[in-house]
């Protein structure tokens, strides 16, 4: 099982292919994990009527303070990954050795943009 840094700190197991695979759940050491991936895919594509549903569904489930934050992480994580994507940032020694288990098992180096990322998919 896998150990993301932020729950690995917490002293919690997260088992992250779930969220890749789309085939198992997302973990229970993420409260409304579902939830929370169902709607940022939902935000990244989904359609409008997939977004009011997923929306509505989380805003319930986690009310309104949450709800906002949720979407602040979802937007601050796309507009990075914009930047990185466009001017094609490499990654530092450290963040590429401490991520690369994880990016092989996510298969996060097989994406269309990790060729513009100098080191990764070369």
């Amino acid at each position: 099982m896998m150990l993301s840094v932020s729950m690995q700190q917490q002293g919690k197991d997260v088992e992250l292919t779930g969220i890749m695979d789309g085939t198992e759940a997302v973990d229970a050491a993420i409260p409304h994990g579902d939830l929370i991936t169902a709607f940022g895919e939902a935000v990244l594509l989904g359609s409008d009527d997939e977004l009011a549903k997923a929306r509505a569904a989380l805003l319930e489930a986690i009310g309104g303070d949450a709800f906002v934050d949720t979407c602040g992480v979802i937007g601050h994580f796309e507009r990075m990954t914009r930047i990185a994507d466009a001017t094609g940032i490499p990654l530092d020694e450290d963040t590429a050795l401490g991520s690369a288990t994880i990016r092989e098992e996510l298969g996060i180096n097989d994406f269309t943009m990790a060729s513009q990322t100098p080191g990764v998919k070369d």
